[in-house]
C-alpha cells in the first residue's frame, strides 16, 4: 500500500473511501469494502483519514492505534492512502475540499462515506452537500447506508459506551473482531512473580480509549500461539503507586520463559469483575489464581 502523508497528487484514479476510520469497525469495513470493489472498474481502491485527532473529537479517544488502523486498510485491498494531520485541512471550505482535494490531490473518479459523513470547515458539508459539488468534476458519490446489528447503528459512539461499560462482548461483536493491544512487553514491579503469577505489562498507546478498569477473560498471542489468559485493566491498586492505567496479564497455562521485549497480542473478551484493592499479597494471589481458573472456563468453551 502506498502512504501520502502530504498533499501529494495521486497519478491513479482512484475510488476513494471517506472517514476517520477510528476503529475499522463493521460499519467503517462497509464503506471501505466498495472503494476495494470498484478496483474492477479500473480504479485504484484508496481511503482518506486523520492521524491527528480532529477537535471536536478530543474526547472520543481512538478504538485502534495508528499502526493497527494502517494493517486494516491494507489487508481490507486499500491500495493508496492518504493519512493527514487534520489541522492541514481544517480550514478548508467543502468547496475546496473537493474541488483542490478530492479531485486534484486524490484524483477521484468516485468516492464512498458514510451516510452521516460530514466535512469541510465547522462541518457545515453533507452527504448533499458532497454530491452537489462532485457533480461539477463529474466525481461519482455512493453514500452507504448504516449498518445495524440487530437493532443497534453500527458506529464507535456505541462501542465506546460498551467499552466503558465494560460490555466486551457487545464492543467485540460492533466492532467485527475483538478489542485489545498489540504491544511490547515492559517491565513491571515484579511482584506477580514473587506470588507464583508472574504476569505480562503493557502500557496503552497515548489517545487510546480504555475499556472499564477491571478482569478480563483474555486470549493472549505469542510467537504465533495462542494462550487462554487473565487481563487486568486498571491502575492496580493493592500494588501500584501510580496513576498511570495499563494491561496486566496472567497466563494460567504458559509455562516459557520471560516474555520482555515481545510484541505480545492481547484480547479482552468476557468481563469477569471490576479492579478493586486486596489488604494483602496473599489474598491477591487467590484471587488471581480465582480469576484464572474463571477464564479457562469460559474461554475453554469457545
Amino acid at each position: 500500500m502506498r502512504i501520502f502523508r502530504e498533499l501529494i497528487p495521486c497519478e491513479r484514479e482512484t475510488a476513494v473511501a471517506l472517514g476517520y476510520f477510528d476503529g475499522i469497525h463493521l460499519g467503517h469495513k462497509a464503506v471501505l469494502n466498495e472503494a476495494v470493489k470498484a478496483k474492477k472498474r479500473g480504479l485504484t481502491p484508496a481511503a482518506f483519514t486523520f492521524y491527528s485527532t480532529p477537535k471536536s473529537k478530543d474526547k472520543n479517544a481512538q478504538l485502534i492505534t495508528r499502526g493497527e488502523k494502517i494493517a486494516a486498510l491494507e489487508k481490507l485491498g486499500i491500495e493508496v492512502l492518504y493519512i493527514l494531520d487534520f489541522e492541514q485541512l481544517r480550514g478548508k471550505t467543502p468547496d475546496e475540499f473537493v474541488h483542490q482535494i478530492i479531485k486534484n490531490v486524490f484524483n477521484a473518479k468516485i468516492v464512498f462515506c458514510g451516510y452521516n459523513y460530514r466535512f469541510g470547515r465547522r462541518k457545515t458539508g453533507d452527504t448533499s452537500t458532497l454530491k452537489l459539488l462532485c457533480a461539477q468534476d463529474n466525481i461519482e458519490v455512493k453514500i452507504c447506508e448504516p449498518v445495524k446489528l440487530g437493532d443497534t447503528v453500527v458506529c464507535s459512539t456505541q462501542i465506546r459506551n460498551a467499552l466503558k461499560k465494560g460490555d466486551i462482548k457487545s464492543a467485540n461483536a460492533l466492532l467485527g473482531y475483538d478489542f485489545g493491544l498489540k504491544s511490547e512487553a515492559v517491565k513491571g514491579k515484579g511482584i506477580g512473580s514473587k506470588i507464583d503469577t508472574p504476569t505480562i505489562n503493557q502500557v496503552f498507546e497515548s489517545g487510546i480509549i480504555l475499556p472499564k478498569f477491571g478482569v478480563y477473560a483474555s486470549t493472549v498471542t505469542i510467537d504465533g500461539k495462542e494462550y487462554i489468559g487473565v487481563t487486568n485493566i486498571g491502575v492496580k491498586p493493592t500494588v501500584g503507586n501510580r496513576n498511570l492505567p495499563n494491561c496486566e496479564t496472567w497466563l494460567p497455562e504458559y509455562k516459557g520463559g520471560k516474555l520482555y521485549g515481545k510484541t505480545i497480542d492481547v484480547r479482552l473478551k468476557e468481563f469477569i469483575r471490576p479492579e478493586r484493592k486486596f489488604e494483602s499479597l496473599g489474598e491477591l494471589k487467590a484471587e488471581i489464581k480465582e480469576n484464572g481458573k474463571r477464564a479457562l472456563e469460559l474461554l475453554s468453551k469457545i
